[in-house]
């Protein structure tokens, strides 16, 4: 009986093993190897041309309805599309968005925002993930004073691969 408990605990070391090699290979990998965050070509082409294209998936659909709604006035500035391709942007970013997929942890994640009275925030720097980690931590404000970098909205500005959805690498690809 202890043999096979320790059988089985050893089994459970080497798959945890395992997939920790996976992981820092998967992450290991420049973000200039990783496919953009944003496959889309149409929404990366249109939103890039003023911004960096975000990931859908950092904003809830209603969100997205909502900023779709409104770019004669897009955070100040006239993003007007033709209907057709608002259209099709709409339906791509509502299609990845925060909560598209549901499950628990996009559960848990909208019902932490909504006890912070956080409920489909328009701007990706009013997520309280963003906030934590731009606002509340003395190193990130330390970069973004380094950098002369007071926004918050062009993520690529430290994030050299946050196009391809890699936050953590600051500095040259």
């Amino acid at each position: 009986m202890v043999l096979m408990g320790g059988i089985l605990r050893v089994k459970k070391i080497a798959g945890l093993a395992c997939a920790r090699v996976v992981m820092l290979n998967i992450t290991a990998a420049s973000a200039a190897e990783r496919p953009y965050a944003v496959a889309d070509e149409v929404t990366r082409n249109e939103c890039g041309d003023c911004h960096m294209v975000f990931p859908p998936s950092r904003l809830t659909g209603n969100a997205w309805k909502k900023i779709m709604a409104t770019l004669g006035d897009h955070f100040g500035e006239d993003a007007s599309l033709d209907a057709a391709t608002a259209k099709h942007i709409e339906a791509y970013l509502v299609s990845k968005s925060l909560d598209a997929k549901g499950g628990i942890r996009t559960e848990m994640r909208l019902k932490a925002w909504a006890k912070k009275g956080v409920v489909d925030p328009l701007r990706i720097t009013e997520t309280p993930e963003w906030t934590r980690h731009h606002t509340q931590k003395a190193n990130y404000r330390k970069m973004a004073e380094d950098v002369g970098y007071k926004r918050g909205a062009n993520c690529i500005k430290c994030h050299k691969g946050a196009e391809r959805g890699v936050y953590e690498d600051f500095g040259e690809e």
